[in-house]
């Protein structure tokens, strides 16, 4: 029996030795796994985000090794412990630091929304603000995805789109009125119209002696067309011809019509379809806005003729009245 025992007092301290050294050897991984901890700290070059996962992993490792040697464990545990949580306390810096960066970056948005949505333009001329609060808000993106956020883009989707909406209907308010200053010279070129058609010779109007205003070029060209075509038609005129011009008339009311309405009367259909045709072809290379149209259609009246005045007469009135529709201010 004794020699039983000591048999058996020898395997317990072989097994001993061999605990105490797999002890160690954890021991000896564990100040490893702390070395690494402790170097990802200030690591620069790997982003905070890899580095947190890195020491996750570390966790993990740490947590299948199993226990150092009694005296060493916790103090061990406490450095690899420690040195993690500063690592998760960077973490939490960084989000805090940028939860609080994206909530000044809203801040900022809001406040150029809530100025945007009190001004009011009354020239066709401050599209460049709208254009300067579009640059300022593109400087804070990329903005952060969140109900906030995108409830704010909404609200700026609307507002940018009234306020384009009201530039527009400026730009074609100041359109009109430029229409209404070159009228001495629109009545002009009728006068000098229906003097050459009764044979009393045909003359070229001078636009400086009737505006003041300078002609824009697309004006000037139709200015000198309009006297071109009175110095140069054979007259009088056939039916064919004040047919075409009652035709060419007609069609520019219609058009003006679907700028001011947005419908023609029945009777107007015929042309309506072939403006709409025609508005389709001309979309397809460039996009062409309603101010755009009105201004062809304008350079286009001011270039007809030479126009009878009865001819001019059946249509003026309701010129008039669509021009008139159309130079109504935008509301507020």
């Amino acid at each position: 029996s004794e020699a039983i025992g000591r048999r058996f007092g020898a395997i317990r301290h072989r097994l001993q030795a061999l605990i105490d050294q797999r002890a160690e050897q954890i021991a000896a991984q564990k100040r490893e796994l702390i070395g690494q901890v402790q170097a990802l700290q200030n690591d620069s070059e790997q982003p905070l985000a890899t580095r947190i996962t890195r020491t996750k992993q570390l966790q993990q490792q740490w947590r299948s090794l199993g226990r150092a040697p009694k005296g060493e464990e916790q103090a061990l545990w406490k450095t690899f412990r420690s040195a993690c949580d500063q690592l998760f306390a960077q973490r939490d810096a960084h989000k805090h630091e940028q939860a609080n960066r994206l909530q000044h970056t809203l801040d900022q948005l809001q406040a150029i929304i809530d100025e945007m949505d009190g001004w009011q333009p009354t020239q066709a001329d401050e599209s460049e603000r709208l254009d300067t609060y579009l640059a300022s808000i593109s400087q804070l993106e990329p903005l952060p995805r969140n109900r906030r956020s995108e409830g704010m883009q909404r609200r700026l989707s609307g507002i940018v789109r009234a306020k384009r909406e009201r530039l527009s209907r400026l730009e074609i308010v100041g359109q009109v009125q430029q229409w209404h200053a070159l009228l001495p010279l629109v009545n002009a070129h009728l006068h000098a119209d229906q003097q050459a058609l009764n044979g009393e010779g045909a003359q070229a109007v001078e636009a400086t002696s009737e505006i003041s205003i300078e002609l824009t070029e697309a004006f000037n060209e139709a200015h000198q067309q309009r006297n071109h075509a009175r110095l140069s038609t054979p007259l009088p005129l056939s039916s064919e011809q004040q047919s075409a011009l009652e035709e060419q008339l007609a069609r520019l009311r219609v058009h003006l019509s679907l700028l001011a309405l947005g419908s023609v009367k029945q009777r107007d259909e015929p042309l309506r379809l072939a403006i709409q045709v025609e508005r389709l072809n001309s979309g397809i290379h460039t996009e062409r806005s309603k101010a755009d149209e009105l201004d062809e259609v304008l350079v286009a009246l001011l270039a007809l003729g030479p126009m009878p005045h009865n001819l001019w007469l059946q249509e003026v009135n309701e010129l008039d009245n669509l021009l008139s529709r159309l130079a109504r201010p935008p509301q507020p």
